[in-house]
């Protein structure tokens, strides 16, 4: 978009729907605005818009300044939101200051019913689906198991813990909404390689989402299955903050190596969940110089 500037091509108005990042939406808008009217002005703005800070509008496209309930209707004001650009403006705005996991899924969940058109919202619902079901990322796993393809009820005979037949209908309608599964020309599953497109504010919310809902599944896996069914190892020990990322890049070589030496085999007979974390379990000290 910020590309037409220079080929002399003109903007097209942002639309707030397309957007995950408040702050990327303001930077977006302004450039649009300068665009359209040479005059505008971050001082222009701040007057139409009543803040008394003629540089508010860069501070907080800068990080520099978070928005309030009331900042933002002098923003939605200042750049002439409608109504239901307001509310979603609104919501992301919360969204993406929100520091609590549970507080940034209620806003998402918000984001989602003000989404236009509809179809938009069906694919950012299923998109948000498929990082809080444990059991999506399985079903696409199992729709070609054993060869061959296999219906829903045995799909859901299948899973451990077990679902309903409904909700292997609804995750399988769910998984062709987003493209990572299709029927061929015998009707039968077939998996598909898309690339899951979002914004990098909720990449990080859906994944974080996933890793929660996969790592309860690994806690009840200790006493739902005997112990030679699963592997539920640890150790604590005492490392360097520097071989921190050593550490890190060792645990990324064994995921690779479990993956290239054990998936991707014709007719798989089982679908498993190998969880690897690594975290601190005390302060990290500031070793820097003291005066």
């Amino acid at each position: 978009m910020l590309n037409n500037l220079k080929t002399g091509s003109p903007m097209n108005r942002p639309s707030i729907f397309s957007f995950t990042d408040y702050r990327l939406f303001l930077k977006t808008m302004f450039a649009y605005k300068k665009e359209t009217a040479k005059a505008f002005s971050h001082r222009n703005f701040s007057r139409l818009a009543g803040f008394s800070s003629p540089n508010f509008l860069k501070l907080v496209i800068d990080g520099q300044r978070n928005l309030t309930s009331a900042s933002i209707g002098k923003i939605a004001e200042g750049f002439k939101l409608k109504k239901p650009e307001r509310d979603y403006f609104e919501t992301l705005v919360y969204m993406n200051q929100a520091e609590d996991l549970h507080e940034k899924n209620h806003y998402y969940k918000k984001l989602i019913t003000l989404k236009t058109p509809a179809d938009m919202k069906l694919l950012e619902n299923a998109r948000y689906e498929y990082f809080s079901r444990w059991y999506l990322p399985v079903l696409r796993e199992l729709v070609m198991f054993d060869g061959k393809t296999l219906t829903p009820a045995e799909l859901a005979e299948k899973l451990s813990p077990r679902i309903s037949v409904k909700e292997v209908d609804t995750a399988l309608k769910q998984l062709q909404e987003l493209g990572l599964i299709y029927r061929d020309e015998n009707g039968c599953w077939r998996q598909s390689e898309p690339i899951l497109t979002t914004g990098p504010e909720v990449k990080s919310l859906l994944i974080k989402n996933f890793h929660h809902e996969m790592i309860k599944m690994a806690a009840a896996s200790i006493d739902r299955y005997p112990a030679d069914k699963r592997d539920i190892t640890a150790v604590t020990m005492s490392v360097r903050q520097q071989d921190i990322p050593e550490i890190k890049r060792r645990i990324a070589d064994f995921r690779k190596e479990m993956l290239k030496e054990f998936a991707g085999f014709e007719a798989p007979d089982q679908v498993i969940q190998i969880n690897v974390q690594m975290f601190p379990l005390t302060k990290i000290e500031d070793k820097g110089e003291t005066e």
